[in-house]
């Protein structure tokens, strides 16, 4: 679908990956509604989208508190309206599961996964009515196999990449399109202080921003970021699994999240 004059619905829009999305879209043409935790920290993204000539409205939700996710919602149907919906809101905190209190990995679910599929359901009926829409769900490589020190990270982001597939194929007979975006890991504040190995590339944010306009505007099922992870993911394992095991369990980036011991952003 063509994104001039669409309106996206976009979580996670204050900085990052968020960010760099919401400029991406406004650049194709599209106006975005910004949801963040607060308003004035999308006050930058909303600068930039307007510079474009694109109008932004900026909405405070957690993603994880359905009735937030109820109102944002109703109030961007209130505000004229959405045909995209894109799904980025995510924590990443890390270290022994055994030893990180419970919470921490269930808010992590919460934010990384219900929120999202939460939110796209309260969405649904808003899409279905219009004659083209499109969901992008912010995935990542950790959704193909798991990696020490992520496992709830990994857990959610596994279900973002199985949610995606199965509501693709249960609309595959509407007009709403769904698509799954798994980047490597990106230069934003949720890598900070986390030791990387050669084997893992790292994306810019910029680089998630190009594979979200691109899903949108060719439908397509699944995007890797970049590209040439699919043959590291998925060829590699099918045609040599146990070099792809030994490979993920020497890989320095695991250990790096362990012992990083990231906690929940405040």
């Amino acid at each position: 679908m063509t994104l001039k004059d669409q309106t996206v619905l976009l979580t996670g829009a204050a900085r990052g990956i968020g960010q760099a999305t919401a400029v991406a879209l406004a650049e194709r043409g599209a106006h975005v509604i910004g949801v963040d935790l607060r308003a004035d920290d999308m006050a930058e993204t909303a600068r930039q989208v307007e510079v474009l000539g694109r109008r932004f409205l900026a909405l405070e939700a957690d993603v994880a508190d359905r009735e937030a996710v109820r109102r944002v919602v109703e109030e961007a149907v209130a505000a004229g309206g959405f045909s995209v919906l894109v799904n980025n809101a995510g924590v990443l905190p890390s270290g022994p599961f055994a030893e990180i209190d419970f919470s921490v990995w269930a808010r992590t679910i919460e934010v990384d996964l219900t929120g999202l599929m939460a939110l796209t359901h309260a969405a649904l009926p808003r899409l279905l009515a219009q004659p083209r829409a499109h969901i992008v769900n912010i995935a990542s490589i950790a959704g193909k196999f798991g990696a020490s020190g992520l496992a709830a990270y990994c857990a959610a982001k596994h279900g973002v990449v199985g949610f995606s597939e199965a509501l693709r194929f249960e609309l595959r007979r509407t007009r709403v399109g769904v698509s799954c975006v798994c980047p490597t890991m990106v230069t934003t504040r949720l890598i900070e202080g986390v030791r990387r190995s050669p084997l893992v590339p790292l994306a810019r944010p910029e680089d998630v921003a190009r594979a979200v306009v691109r899903a949108i505007e060719r439908n397509l099922p699944e995007v890797f970021v970049p590209r040439y992870l699919r043959l590291l993911v998925e060829v590699l394992p099918a045609v040599t699994p146990p070099l792809f095991r030994w490979l993920v369990h020497r890989d320095a980036a695991a250990d790096g999240w362990l012992e990083a011991r990231r906690p929940l952003p405040e």
